[in-house]
């Protein structure tokens, strides 16, 4: 038979518990009390319970018997047999309202309980495995979860199948001790509450019992299934390339594409600036529709009305400058010329309205019907022009540029008319903004059924034409509504106003625009000019992506030193914070020159290295 400090050794060896396993004796009448043994009521002046000296034992590692006279639960004293049931115990009075909802079904629980005779022992001596000096019946092991399944597999070592044990969640002791010595088998333990609340046993804790008869067994089963590859502590599965935070994986991405292993698209650019984090240097494109037909070769008339030849002078923009962002867009009339409004062409201007369908009369809007995507002008065209640009799949973001309700409200009515129409029937304009906004949402469901991204530009909606007030009683209600309308099916909305929109920059934000693209602000007074990318970034705090603003002008006419300046200026101004692409101020001119696109491309992918400004 293996010796209390042979077993002891083997527990924590395989087992590893924290805190001591108990040796268990039950003493008959006659045998005496080690002398050693601490006594409750005479060494601590205080009664005590089984599961409070077994606690004592496993903590405090001392030896401790306990007797009638020390005993102070009649739940472990009548379960031990140091006194009788009493019918209190037997009818299920102490269970009712407690534990069970009736007398009847407290009978059953307190019947259910494992006890000894009645004087078939008088004393319960505990001590810590190690330091017994008496041959226990039981050792009873606290531990986690998981140490209790390792002695559970080396209980079913030699035998095989599964191990029985029972719970009612009350009287542990009995279930520790009684019930081990009377079946002679090994028990998982579930601590009770009165052993988690008098015991100190811990939420994580349960615990197994042992009958020292069936101690040999157990060691053979623990050396055995360790042997065998199951251990405690549990090995955990460690051969697996692990899944980090996606921020982490982007510093090893960076290190790649400089050791030459990889690189970025124009798509991961323009990612890497929604998710607030970067790349390897700032995202870019000049806003760009009628230049790529010019640089084609053909007239601004012919880019903005026959989308299968500007799908092929977009792919030849693109291979020529590689831009971060491609755009579906043409010109901002086609939208009120699907209205009934009418159109004029020029070879060096983009397309105007010429006719407003609502400049003569206003109550001709009662007889409109909102333009079908599908039918209508242009409209058609423009979708043949989304499809064939997410057709060549470039390896850029792609998205489309529509009008917004405000610039298609002025362009119908005529924007000096509808200045008058704030003040003399501001009514009207709601009622306008109503139908254009309805007109914007059944566009905008059309383009991004192409799967392209979409942006509604609203220059008409600048500062520099209409007041912030006139912006916020008249526009932002339909914007947000607009906004709103596309995030329900998890579409964020891009905006590019003109001129000035410093004033309005919080309300964009409040509209909840995912991106606000700007212009230079055009205050005639030299002392009053703002920077306008500084006061968004100021403004924005990361709420918005920015996306701007270089001199859309300089490219008819700059020369290289002013483009790479005016790059300076704006990564200088807005890089550090990520949430930025780098654009220009608006839609670049048709007849820009080609080299300072490309001035404009390379001063930006040189400069605007994240590593020569945040290192």
């Amino acid at each position: 038979m293996v010796d209390a400090r042979a077993a002891d050794q083997a527990l924590q060896t395989y087992v590893r518990p924290q805190t001591f396993p108990v040796a268990i004796r039950m003493l008959r009448p006659g045998e005496s009390i080690p002398e050693r043994a601490r006594r409750p009521a005479r060494d601590f002046g205080k009664l005590s319970m089984n599961c409070q000296v077994i606690d004592m034992a496993r903590r405090y590692g001392w030896m401790i018997a306990l007797t009638r006279d020390d005993s102070i639960c009649s739940l472990g004293i009548t379960a031990l047999g140091f006194d009788r049931p009493t019918h209190l115990y037997n009818s299920g009075t102490l269970c009712e309202g407690m534990y069970t909802a009736t007398k009847e079904a407290g009978a059953r629980s307190e019947a259910a309980v494992d006890k000894f005779a009645p004087g078939e022992y008088q004393a319960l001596l505990v001590a810590p495995l190690d330091r017994a000096t008496f041959e226990p019946d039981v050792v009873v092991v606290y531990a986690s979860p998981a140490q209790v399944m390792r002695l559970t597999q080396a209980a079913l070592w030699k035998s095989g199948g599964r191990l029985a044990s029972s719970f009612q969640g009350r009287i542990v002791c009995a279930d520790i001790i009684v019930t081990t010595m009377q079946t002679g088998l090994p028990q998982v333990i579930l601590p009770c509450s009165g052993d988690r609340i008098f015991g100190q046993t811990q939420d994580h804790e349960m615990a197994f019992a042992i009958p020292w008869a069936r101690m040999p067994e157990i060691i053979e089963g623990l050396e055995g299934t360790h042997r065998g590859g199951i251990r405690y502590p549990i090995t955990q599965f460690m051969e697996y390339e692990a899944k980090l935070p996606p921020k982490y994986m982007e510093v090893n991405r960076l290190w790649d594409v400089e050791r030459g292993k990889g690189g970025y698209t124009g798509r991961d650019h323009v990612v890497a600036a929604y998710k607030r984090s970067f790349t390897d240097r700032v995202p870019v494109y000049p806003i760009v529709a009628s230049f790529a037909g010019t640089l084609d070769g053909l007239s601004i008339e012919e880019y903005c009305t026959n989308p299968s030849k500007a799908v092929k002078a977009m792919l030849n923009y693109y291979d020529r400058y590689q831009p971060d962002v491609v755009l579906a867009y043409n010109d901002l009339a086609k939208e009120a010329e699907a209205t009934g409004c009418g159109v004029k062409y020029s070879d060096y201007v983009v397309p105007s309205i010429e006719s407003h369908v609502l400049q003569e009369d206003k109550g001709a809007l009662a007889r409109l019907e909102v333009p079908d995507p599908l039918k209508d002008a242009r409209l058609p065209g423009f979708l043949e022009l989304c499809e064939g640009l997410v057709a060549a799949k470039f390896p850029a973001a792609v998205g489309a540029v529509a009008v917004g309700p405000w610039t298609i409200a002025m362009l119908m009515r005529n924007p000096e008319v509808m200045l008058l129409d704030t003040f003399e029937d501001p009514q009207f304009i709601h009622d306008l903004m109503r139908f254009a906004t309805e007109y914007c949402k059944r566009w905008g469901d059309a383009i991004v059924k192409t799967k392209i991204g979409l942006s509604f530009s609203e220059p008409t909606a600048s500062i520099s034409l209409i007041s912030p007030d006139n912006y916020r009683e008249f526009v932002a209600p339909y914007h947000k509504e607009l906004v709103e309308h596309f995030k329900a099916k998890k579409i964020g909305l891009t905006t590019h106003i003109c001129g000035t929109t410093y004033p309005i920059y919080e309300d964009l934000i409040a509209c909840g625009f995912s991106t606000i693209s700007f212009d230079l602000d055009q205050q005639a007074d030299p002392k009053l000019h703002v920077d306008q990318l500084s006061r968004f970034m100021t403004v924005a705090r990361g709420r918005a992506v920015g996306i701007g603003n270089v001199d859309a002008t300089l490219f008819e006419r700059a020369s290289q030193a002013e483009i790479e300046a005016e790059v300076r200026r704006c990564i200088d101004t807005a890089a550090r914070h990520s949430g930025f692409i780098l654009s220009t101020s608006c839609e670049i001119p048709p007849r820009s020159k080609p080299e300072i696109v490309q001035w404009f491309m390379d001063a930006t992918r040189e400069y605007g290295r994240y590593e020569r400004f945040m290192s």
